[in-house]
């Protein structure tokens, strides 16, 4: 197990081989070692001067002649400790660029990723699960998305993104409206992190499009069955737009809460 540990620590297969053989048969030369394991004693110097910077091997000199032997189990546990906290404080430092960047203070170029079939389509909606506590809008045709996705998909879909805090302004076309008594995971309110308008009767679309931080996730209907994230951050400012102005001119849609209840007794 430990040749492993170490692998994942960064240390590679010689230096892993070099460094077991000390620590299972105790003081050696360079030279005893590079007969018994094999390597060849160019190599194995470097190897060897490699553990002895990351704290894993001891160098002397005994009668003039170079000896090397492996640490004591503390401090082979206090190596172990100091990568552990070099892992967290690059896991942190990754956190706080993302969080930087989605605060618009680092600006990233617009990137455009292109999906076609059920599983490429089903991919772009869950990348919006990759975030949490955030505000999204979405311009959806219900009964194709779910004609298309599956009432399966959308339920568990629904369950994380109200798990991760994702609110959404949704707006509905008037004839892809769905019977919410039917399919609870498209309820409104608080507790659903959502409310959703129906727009005028002269606005329908077949295509949907969502937009969440500087995204903006298009999908279209069944018949082409493809979807497109494009990360720009004028582009979703300039959607975010469109969706305001629709909004305002779309009605609200209220669902009693004997329709949802047990959906939601399931989070």
């Amino acid at each position: 197990m430990i040749d492993k540990t170490l692998e994942k620590l960064g240390l590679k297969d010689e230096e892993i081989k070099t460094f077991l053989f000390l620590l299972e048969n105790g003081e050696q030369t360079a030279g005893n070692l590079a007969k018994k394991t094999g390597l060849s004693r160019p190599s194995l110097y470097g190897f060897l001067k490699k553990l002895k910077g990351d704290g894993l091997v001891i160098e002397s000199l005994k009668d003039g002649v170079k000896t090397f032997l492996a640490v004591s189990k503390e401090k082979i546990e206090a190596f172990l400790d100091q990568k552990i906290e070099e892992l967290n404080r690059s896991k942190n430092d990754i956190e706080k660029l993302f969080a930087t960047i989605q605060t618009g203070k680092i600006t990233t170029s617009p990137r455009f990723q292109f999906f076609e079939g059920k599983d490429g389509v089903q991919y772009v909606l869950r990348d919006m699960l990759l975030y949490r506590d955030i505000k999204t809008r979405s311009y959806w045709p219900m009964k194709s998305m779910i004609d298309l996705l599956s009432e399966n998909f959308f339920y568990q879909l629904n369950k994380e993104r109200i798990k991760r805090h994702i609110y959404t302004k949704g707006i509905w076309p008037e004839n892809q409206k769905v019977d919410i008594k039917k399919h609870p995971y498209t309820g409104v309110g608080e507790k659903f992190f959502r409310e959703i308008r129906i727009a005028p009767k002269d606005i329908d679309f077949s295509m949907g499009y969502w937009i969440y931080e500087n995204k903006v996730a298009f999908i279209s209907s069944k018949k082409e069955c493809f979807g497109f994230i494009i990360e720009s951050r004028e582009f979703t400012e300039m959607m975010i737009s469109q969706h305001e102005a629709i909004w305002k001119l779309s009605k609200t849609i209220f669902v009693p809460d004997e329709y949802t209840k047990k959906f939601l007794a399931e989070i």
